[in-house]
């Protein structure tokens, strides 16, 4: 349920409530880059030590027989690690498959707070950080020896879910209990200098002009700030204008990155 009965503060984030709260971004031909990706979003999960055996909470994402998304896992050995997803053309199997960088259990359930995250793919490898740091992370690459594109539902890709993914356009699952700020798409990897300049800025970095060594301000296809604080529309502030809108009302939110 959308809060209200207050003058909004700014900058706002969302929150979802882990069970039916979640935001769909549109599906354009723009938010499915095949030679390269970067993904980009500030995170906190009500834990990022979970509990429950099994459990999976989708950040973001847009599979459905590809496409990529950013999730906590909790296996059944009840170990939370920091998972990214990527399909691509030919996984190493000969055959489309996934590829999944991953943050290990130690520095996952280490963590607290607000944390910076972002998965890259530059065609051969995914990669994911943490705060603009790979400490504890296991990048994951095809080993093809050529550049693979990424892969997307040949017929029906699916729209971009917030707090969730995409079970089909309208309906989500593995839903994601937490608050979200801050997410932006490329159609190329941003380098691990790029990256920095974005956590290390110490207040909302905008992606739509190129700073010191930010230079890839061409490459963004989306940038939704989630600091609207009131009503029903999330705003890209990239030049598609590729609004996101609920599929199930969330709350939101003045516990920020940067508050």
């Amino acid at each position: 349920m959308m809060s209200g009965g207050s003058i909004p503060r700014f900058p706002a984030a969302i929150s979802f409530d882990g069970v039916n709260d979640y935001a769909i971004i549109p599906n354009v031909a723009a938010l499915r880059p095949t030679s390269g990706l970067t993904v980009s979003f500030w995170a906190k999960p009500s834990a990022w030590d979970m509990t429950t055996n099994g459990q999976t909470d989708y950040f973001l994402g847009c599979l459905a027989a590809g496409g990529w998304g950013g999730y906590l896992s909790n296996t059944f050995g009840n170990a939370t690690t920091i998972k990214g997803i990527i399909s691509v053309a030919n996984n190493g199997s000969s055959s489309p498959g996934y590829l999944e960088p991953i943050v290990n259990e130690a520095t996952t359930e280490a963590l607290s707070g607000w944390k910076h995250i972002v998965m890259t793919y530059d065609g051969t490898t995914a990669k994911l950080y943490v705060n603009a740091s790979t400490s504890g992370v296991t990048n994951a690459a095809h080993g093809v020896g050529s550049s693979q594109a990424i892969n997307y539902h040949s017929v029906q890709p699916r729209p971009l879910f917030l707090g969730a993914d995409a079970a089909n356009d309208t309906v989500d699952e593995n839903p994601y209990l937490g608050l979200l700020s801050e997410v932006a798409v490329w159609n190329s990897a941003l380098t691990s200098a790029e990256i920095t300049v974005i956590y290390n800025s110490g207040e909302p970095f905008s992606p739509i002009a190129n700073s010191g060594d930010y230079t890839s301000s061409s490459d963004l296809v989306g940038y939704w700030k989630l600091d609207e604080g009131a009503g029903t529309v999330l705003y890209d502030s990239s030049t598609n204008s590729n609004n996101g809108a609920p599929g199930d009302f969330w709350t939101w939110t003045y516990d920020t990155p940067f508050s």
